[in-house]
């Protein structure tokens, strides 16, 4: 299948694959993609079980969101891109990086981690089947409270908490329980290409102690955290996220100066 996606841009400079978090559809980038500056193609796209996407039926895996983001590429064209994510959308990223390397310039891992914490699995198998039971409002404040450390009284924060509450129970559901299984500890040292890490201070989910260990594994890896960051950089943060992605692309002669 072909993701449900969108792509905005030139056409004649890098492009960048977007891939969206937990939670999220691919308008979760909507305002960071117009601060990464000139030269740039821009496609997003909603995984599975997310926005225009087909339901799922299954728990969502690393292995098939990779599938499908190659297949997208394949798609639209694109002979080399680079691949940018967020949280667990982070995860796909660098899977996808490391699977396929040939067709990966760069990698942009915000909010990123190897996996979540055995805790923070239980916590996900447990909105699973609350929301199973219940609805998407059962998983209010905490489920939004977490990712908005710092943010909480924003128009970004309340669109992305209506947003989050329109989705399928059973969609949540079942992309829940595909993070909490998901690992890509055994990615690094597969990755060849230019890799920026971006972490949040005040990231409850995936702080410095889970960027720091992708830094070492990865070899040219550059680690960036920002001191009011939370759990979704690009989202809370768009215009320095786009800023910090715009120079590091830069540096690595993959876009034009500002």
């Amino acid at each position: 299948m072909i993701l449900p996606h969108r792509v905005e841009g030139s056409g004649d400079g890098l492009a960048v694959l977007m891939v969206h978090p937990l939670g999220a559809d691919q308008t979760f980038w909507d305002e960071c993609r117009k601060h990464f500056g000139p030269g740039i193609l821009t496609v997003s796209c909603d995984l599975r079980g997310s926005g225009n996407s087909p339901d799922l039926a299954e728990p969502l895996t690393l292995d098939s969101t990779v599938d499908d983001l190659e297949t997208l590429r394949q798609y639209l064209g694109l002979e080399r891109l680079a691949v940018m994510g967020c949280a667990v959308g982070a995860m796909a990223a660098t899977a996808y990086a490391a699977r396929y390397g040939g067709r990966t310039a760069a990698l942009v891992a915000s909010n990123p981690g190897f996996r979540v914490t055995p805790e923070g699995a239980a916590n996900l198998r447990e909105r699973s089947e609350l929301v199973r039971s219940s609805s998407m409002a059962a998983l209010l404040p905490g489920a939004i409270e977490n990712a908005f450390v710092g943010f909480a009284d924003t128009r970004a924060r309340h669109d992305y908490e209506a947003r989050f509450l329109r989705q399928r129970p059973e969609n949540y559901a079942f992309a829940a329980l595909g993070a909490a299984e998901a690992d890509i500890s055994g990615c690094g040292a597969a990755i060849s290409c230019p890799v920026l890490l971006v972490v949040g201070r005040n990231d409850r989910l995936f702080g410095i102690a889970h960027a720091t260990p992708m830094a070492t594994a990865i070899p040219q890896a550059e680690l960036v955290e920002f001191p009011e960051g939370a759990h979704f950089i690009p989202y809370q943060q768009p215009r320095e996220f786009g800023a910090t992605v715009s120079a590091f692309l830069t540096r690595n002669g993959l876009a034009r100066q500002r």
